[in-house]
């Protein structure tokens, strides 16, 4: 499974609509799919596929290389010469990925050493030197060169913290082809700088009872499971401004995705797979958190009904009608699509860059392209007014959200009774409830808005 592989398959069943409308006239667009390179046999490849990961938070540099077409093909942007991409490899014998950028133009990811050509998470100086990050004496060397998952995902930043995963090796068993083959397990990991090298903190005893907390809906906060759960994998999406939260997703006993983050050395699951009101073989993830430290991301049931949801700084939850892929400092998200960028990944601090992919043609098909969005005439979008997420109801698999900001919600049967109430985050269950019509009535700051809708 690749790093933005759930991510894509949740973009995919998105409406085109940002999450929030936004003034996009003093945005440029910027699209290199027709970009020119040679790869190492000679031959001039008029093409480029993938899209930018990630943009650092000041806007000055955007990342990304191509997962499925030609990998070990990555490349770098830079907003002082914001027509131009640069190739940070061309070698698709090697692996070169990269997914974030710190604000000195410092890139993670991961890459094949020509010291003993395996692959480690590593980060790249602007001079273009690798530098591979610490590993413990268990990792994988079998699972990095095979799959592109043993990597620094995430930089702050000042670059002080990185954030990534890698397999383990925690066993053998037999293979039913003969011989031994080995038991894995993917292990996050932190790197905090110390003078000119990277220190290394892994998570490995996140399921121990005691060290992992699930959020109850009904107390509005998080609280200590008191057993063990599930942790086998958990892939990294990001990480805070101060390098204390990292977000992903962990995978439960059921095998579907927990949105989860990491944080006191804690797991922190958002949702629980194999929990009994949401038991499903799909779930979802944390996919960003932004400068003000509001974690965004989804959860889709076994029914396909998908929950989107903000985890506000202040420990709220928020329900809302889209996927919010990114924020700034200022307020504005922004969702899938943002003016001709198809697919929205990133945006910097101050919103005066976006990133993402376009849509190439080939004459046989359609591939995504890295581009770019890019103010033309001020440093950010720091004018733009905020716009709070409109209240309204979603219903489906028996379940009721609220979404948008508001203090708190009542459910009522047909009758005028009271069937439930809840505040800021609250999922209405209506398992048992019998078939009608109810209404909700949601106190907000400009007052009580009713809705009607039928079960």
């Amino acid at each position: 499974m690749k790093k933005h592989l759930l991510f894509s398959a949740a973009l995919s069943l998105m409406s085109t609509a940002g999450v929030q409308a936004q003034n996009l006239s003093d945005y440029k667009y910027y699209d290199f799919g027709e970009t020119t390179w040679v790869d190492p046999d000679g031959y001039e490849n008029p093409y480029v596929c993938g899209y930018f990961n990630k943009v650092s938070a000041n806007g000055k540099y955007a990342v990304g290389y191509d997962e499925e077409m030609f990998p070990g093909l990555a490349y770098k942007w830079c907003s002082d010469n914001p027509e131009a991409l640069e190739f940070v490899s061309t070698d698709y014998n090697k692996v070169t990925l990269l997914y974030d950028a710190a604000n000195d133009g410092t890139c993670v990811g991961g890459f094949t050493s020509d010291a003993d050509e395996n692959v480690y998470p590593g980060s790249l100086s602007p001079a273009g030197e690798w530098t591979a990050l610490p590993v413990p004496e268990d990792y994988s060397v079998q699972a990095a060169n095979s799959q592109s998952l043993s990597s620094a995902n995430a930089v702050t930043p000042d670059g002080s913290h990185v954030a990534g995963q890698y397999y383990v090796v925690i066993g053998e068993t037999e293979s039913p082809f003969g011989g031994m083959t080995e038991i894995r397990q993917l292990v996050p990991a932190l790197w905090i700088k110390n003078g000119d090298a990277y220190e290394l903190t892994e998570y490995r005893d996140l399921g121990k009872a005691g060290n992992n907390m699930l959020y109850d809906a009904t107390q509005g906060g998080f609280a200590d499971t008191g057993k063990e759960v599930a942790f086998n994998t958990f892939f990294v999406y990001d990480i805070s401004n101060d390098g204390k939260t990292i977000v992903g997703v962990n995978t439960s006993d059921t095998g579907g995705q927990n949105p989860a983050f990491i944080r006191d050395g804690k797991l922190m699951q958002l949702y629980d797979c194999a929990d009994e009101s949401t038991y499903t073989f799909n779930g979802g993830i944390c996919n960003s958190i932004d400068a003000d430290g509001n974690i965004y991301g989804y959860f889709t049931d076994d029914e396909l009904n998908t929950t989107y949801f903000v985890y506000t700084a202040d420990g709220k939850l928020e329900y809302a009608d889209k996927l919010t892929v990114c924020g700034t400092a200022d307020g504005v998200r922004f969702g899938q699509q943002t003016g001709s960028l198809a697919y929205t990944m990133d945006c910097s601090e101050d919103g005066s860059v976006i990133v993402g992919g376009g849509v190439l043609s080939f004459g046989f098909g359609v591939a995504n392209c890295p581009a770019v969005l890019v103010n033309k005439v001020s440093t950010g979008i720091g004018r733009a007014e905020r716009i709070a997420q409109a209240v309204n109801v979603n219903y489906g698999g028996g379940v009721l959200v609220v979404t948008g900001e508001y203090d708190r919600a009542e459910l009522y049967n047909a009758a005028g009774t009271l069937v439930a109430g809840g505040g800021q985050g609250k999922a209405f269950s209506l398992a048992g409830q019998p078939a009608g019509t109810y209404i909700v009535k949601v106190t907000t700051a400009d007052g009580v808005k009713s809705f009607k809708f039928a079960r």
